[in-house]
């Protein structure tokens, strides 16, 4: 069958009424756009006169068959003569990792999953999957933010590390590890260990494009899990103190700052620190609680720090950490520059204003001066990212 490539936008409607007219057009797949070029699909053969200036190139029907799970579900049914089962309706191609958004109890057969990664790597975008999982719903409670009900259906995901064991050097060479890029910046971690959220993106393309200039100052990041919003904060200049309790999603954070060339030092509990690392390290990450930043900065206690940014990622609250922030900024932020502090929460849409108002009661000579909606969470329940500003007397 012919695909049309189509370079000016201005061109499609025309195309596609054209192609709706004389029944040419395969309705069965949506216009695609890679590099700029728009790709829309039809049941023509060959090229008629009418449509002889345009650019085209063939595509495999076969291939381009399954645009859905169930589709592919249906064919591999059929060839292999075995009953119908349920599939995810959503997937996600993370390399090398197919992740297929879970609508069911049950799991997928893994003959399933071999047939559909070796005749539909297109489907996925052909780039190399070799494992399959089903993501399902983490456990809210659950501080460290861990996968635990991640299913792995195809391929090795490496060791099975109990929740309360601490993984060893070997343990983090043997695992199974993902990547993705994002606004330019590499991303890793662990499906098995580790949660990776994508609807972040919006939140991390904020930072990178609302405070380029941060090359002198100080990022604390209460809950920085593999990086999300730190990897962003370092690439505008930034040096970053990031507080993480999972030691898999310090790893994670560990390659990606190999990746990006990144200066680092990663501190174990009752492991001392001093304010003169933080000239020579890009990042330094504590592997403990965020409680005792207080207690960790005692050190510096006749020195301040131009501190630009705390961000206080946890859903679906941060509360317990609000006062850590506030204090942090009243005893070593320089009295003469302004600190913005991100609080994420997730918020009911009627409790916008009675959450700015707690917010701004409980922040010394503070203001809310954005309110930025980054996903929905729950029906009427939005991830929100109140940005306050903190004046210094």
């Amino acid at each position: 069958m012919i695909r049309l490539n189509i370079s000016n936008a201005q061109d499609i409607k025309r195309i596609k009424t054209l192609l709706e007219e004389n029944q040419w057009l395969n309705k069965s797949h949506k216009i695609e756009k890679n590099d700029g070029v728009f790709h829309i699909y039809t049941t023509l053969e060959t090229i008629p006169q009418v449509l002889s200036h345009t650019q085209w190139d063939r595509y495999d029907l076969e291939e381009k068959s399954v645009q859905s799970l169930t589709a592919a579900r249906d064919n591999y049914c059929s060839e292999n003569n075995v009953a119908y089962f349920d599939v995810p309706k959503r997937w996600t191609a993370y390399p090398p990792m197919l992740l297929l958004s879970a609508n069911t109890d049950d799991t997928l057969p893994s003959e399933f999953c071999k047939y559909l990664l070796r005749h539909y790597q297109a489907v996925f975008g052909n780039k190399g999957i070799t494992h399959v999982a089903l993501n399902r719903p983490i456990v809210e409670s659950d501080i460290l933010r861990r996968p635990t009900n991640l299913v792995p259906v195809y391929g090795d995901f490496g060791p099975d590390i109990g929740v309360n064991e601490s993984p060893t050097e070997e343990d983090f060479n043997q695992a199974f590890w993902c990547s993705a890029v994002q606004n330019g910046i590499l991303q890793t971690w662990a499906p098995r260990y580790t949660m990776f959220s994508r609807g972040n993106i919006k939140e991390k393309k904020r930072i990178l494009d609302n405070y380029p200039r941060l090359k002198g100052t100080i990022v604390f990041d209460f809950y920085c899990g593999i990086g999300y919003f730190s990897l962003s904060y370092l690439q505008n200049g930034a040096k970053v103190l990031c507080w993480e309790l999972n030691p898999w999603s310090i790893e994670g954070f560990r390659r990606s700052l190999e990746h990006g060339g990144y200066k680092y030092k990663i501190y174990h509990t009752n492991e001392p620190f001093v304010i003169d690392d933080v000239a020579k390290y890009d990042a330094c990450i504590f592997l403990e609680s965020n409680e005792v930043i207080p207690s960790r900065l005692e050190q510096a206690r006749d020195n301040s720090m131009n501190i630009s940014h705390i961000n206080l990622g946890l859903l679906p609250t941060s509360k317990p950490s609000w006062s850590i922030a506030n204090n942090l900024i009243a005893k070593k932020s320089m009295s003469n520059l302004p600190t913005l502090v991100h609080v994420h929460e997730n918020v009911h849409v009627d409790d916008f204003d009675n959450m700015k108002n707690e917010i701004e009661s409980k922040y010394d000579n503070s203001r809310v001066i954005h309110i930025e909606k980054v996903k929905t969470f729950a029906p009427d329940v939005w991830h929100a990212v109140f940005d306050v500003v903190i004046e210094h007397e």
